[in-house]
Parts: C-alpha cells; structure tokens; sequence
C-alpha cells in the first residue's frame, strides 16, 4: 500500500540564495544586492574559474549564510548546458589546432566542475549530484531534493545555475548568467514549506508563466524567489516550468 503521508510530506525552506551578475538585468527583474560574490574560493581558484561555477557557488554561499548552517550538506547541482563557455573555448582552440590544450581548461570543462570546487572549497565530504534538463532543471532538481529528504537526508542543498551562452554556438539563446539555491529540511515546520512538485497532466489547462526562462532556464525558480521575498502568510501554486505539461509546486508561507 502507498504511503500517502509520504508522498504529500512538505519540506521547509532554511535558506536561499540569487546570483545575477548584470546589475541592469536584476534591477529590471526587481532583485538587489545580487551580484557575484564567490569568495569561498581562494582568490587564485577563483581566477580559474568560469562565471558558471562562481554564480553557482555564490548563490549556494548566500542560502548556507540565511540560513546559519549548510556548508557540509549534500548538494544537487543543476544546470542545462554546465561549463558551456569553458567547452566553447576548448572547442575553438580544437578547430583552430591550437595544441596542446589547455589543462586547466579541460579540468573545468565538465558538467560537475562547480560541484567539485564547492567541495574542495568547503571542505565537504558529503555526496553531490549533477544534474541537466533544459527547461524542467528546476523542477526536475527540486523533485530529486524532495525525494532524498523523504530517504536518506534530513537536510539538501540545491542549486541551479546557468552562464551567457556563447553568441556564435548558439545564437538564439541570450542567456544572461543566474543562479538559485535553496537549502532545505524535512523536519522544520515553522518556515516556508515546498510540497512535492507535479506535472501537469494533458487535461489542465495550462498555466501563466513568466518569461524568465527565455532569459536563461535557471530563471525558472525566480518565481518562487519572489514570494519568498514578499512573505506573505498563505498558500500558492508556483509554476515551475513552461509547455504543455508545466511543473508546479504548492508553496506554504507561515
């Protein structure tokens, strides 16, 4: 038999964190104080770093610092195209013969490189997931949150990131780099709650959505940003992704 206790259990929000590097785009969008701050790292890891990894771990700094604790916590790194600018240059200097590679470029070239850096910067033993769904990120990240919170941890860390696209490999999509972290609990009950996220089945209608996300796909969680920032007592469904069958999930504030 279904456990439907279980399966409707909310998690509580700790801490959360926003990096939106473009003081015009955050001011635009009605955010402050958002720029990148990554000084978790040494100052000389942090110049080998792309803009990706410093927006991903400057908001998981910020959502640890809310919420008091977090550093050591087991973490969900999300992100659809990951060190797209890093695998950019690597690419160009391929085509242009231009040997040897570099090492250090290779190193952070792959789709769990903030999550390593997190972890050396921190000191963090603790287990980290990289994860990639264009569009449902978001959703997809917050559901693997949730459901580890109901089976092997009591506290997660989240993050979703995403850097500017390179405008010759992909011209149609002017990404601007963002990120979003949430530092979450399944025991605390006298914080905003998150149920488990759903889908939409072909029978709904289909929801309103923001255009944040034809800014970047990691814009989809500014939605929930926001009502978190307004704090108004209540419950409300937040649309977490767009098409057909858009993710959702009901957020209570106390």
């Amino acid at each position: 038999m279904t456990d439907t206790t279980t399966l409707s259990a909310p998690v509580a929000i700790l801490g959360s964190g926003l990096c939106i590097p473009d003081e015009d785009i955050a001011s635009e969008l009605g955010f402050a104080d958002a720029g990148v701050d990554a000084s978790v790292l040494a100052p000389m890891v942090r110049r080998r770093t792309s803009m990706a990894t410093q927006v991903a771990i400057t908001a998981l700094g910020r959502a640890c610092t809310a919420a008091g604790i977090g550093h050591k916590l087991p973490a969900i790194f999300v992100s659809s195209v990951g060190e797209i600018q890093v695998t950019d240059k690597l690419c160009r200097a391929i085509s242009q013969q231009d040997y040897p590679l570099s090492p250090t470029l290779f190193h952070n070239s792959v789709h769990n490189t903030a999550a390593g850096y997190w972890s050396m910067a921190t000191g963090s033993m603790a287990s980290m997931q990289a994860m990639g769904a264009l569009d449902d990120g978001f959703a997809l990240g917050l559901l693997e949150a949730w459901c580890q919170l109901q089976t092997v941890t009591k506290q997660v860390l989240l993050v979703v990131y995403d850097e500017d696209m390179p405008e010759q490999l992909l011209p149609d999509y002017a990404w601007k780099a963002c990120a979003f972290a949430l530092l979450l609990d399944r025991e605390t009950r006298d914080r905003p709650l998150l149920h488990r996220p759903i889908q939409a089945t072909g029978s709904d209608p289909a929801l309103p959505v923001t255009d944040f996300t034809a800014r970047n796909p990691a814009m989809a969680a500014l939605p929930l940003f926001q009502v978190l920032q307004q704090a108004t007592s209540g419950q409300q469904q937040i649309t977490l992704s767009s098409g057909p069958w858009p993710w959702q999930v009901n957020m209570v504030m106390p």
